[in-house]
């Protein structure tokens, strides 16, 4: 067996983050604007615009983590015309996202199958409030040995920095024995490549991700993933 420590991502690879972040921000809105104006799905988008062009700042290293989520609150209020305080309204989402954890079907069944054979870790970008209510909701959890939360790390994918820290506390670590699973080219498949890892790149139809220039594996499927790792 090639791979002893396979490292997860979480969001859009095993927990379904589309659903969880549509409920947090209906709870969010419904606490913090529905006396201001009725919610309509146009609001749901110009949120999502904005969170994803925060993402992508971070993820080019352009701000920290915590302005990262700011500023998607900030461009949010300045766009729709709704008044808040950027941070409560960010404490607020962030409390309603904690109570969620839904997790892709077939994505238990796929930890158990590689719990015992392999050491599973988790690498997210997640943030610390609301990531491991969310795996425990899921029930993914129990399978990992160490969930490693770029909050809490103080930096994130893909930096090589973030890769550093993980390596460094997963006890005998070795490069060539790990392979970094997940579903962003730009997070996940060049976090490993700047950390000079193997990734197996999760593209399920219908995400509409840029093809990455450079990737060790690749699968549709969970099936997919179980039958590379079976092979290598």
């Amino acid at each position: 067996m090639k791979y002893r420590f396979l490292l997860f991502d979480a969001d859009c690879t095993l927990l379904d983050f589309p659903a969880d972040m549509t409920q947090a921000f209906h709870r969010m809105y419904a606490a913090q604007f529905a006396a201001q104006r009725p919610f309509q799905p146009e609001l749901l988008d110009c949120y999502e615009a904005c969170n994803n062009r925060a993402w992508a700042r971070f993820e080019r290293g352009e701000c920290a983590k915590g302005q990262l989520y700011i500023s998607r609150f900030v461009e949010f209020l300045a766009q729709t015309g709704l008044s808040g305080d950027p941070e409560a309204v960010n404490a607020s989402y962030f409390e309603a996202l904690a109570q969620t954890g839904t997790p892709y079907p077939g994505a238990v069944e796929l930890l158990r199958e590689l719990y015992g054979s392999f050491q599973l870790y988790m690498i997210t970008n997640g943030n610390v409030v609301s990531q491991m209510p969310r795996l425990r909701h899921a029930g993914l959890a129990e399978y990992f040995q160490e969930v490693f939360v770029s909050e809490a790390v103080g930096v994130g994918k893909p930096d090589k920095r973030y890769f550093d820290y993980v390596a460094d506390h997963i006890p005998g670590f070795r490069a060539a024995e790990a392979l970094v699973i997940g579903d962003s080219p730009s997070s996940d498949v060049q976090g490993a490549i700047n950390a000079g890892l193997d990734s197996l790149w999760y593209d399920p139809p219908g995400l509409n991700h840029t093809r990455p220039q450079r990737f060790t594996y690749r699968a549709e499927t969970y099936g997919g993933i179980l039958e590379i790792l079976r092979n290598v």
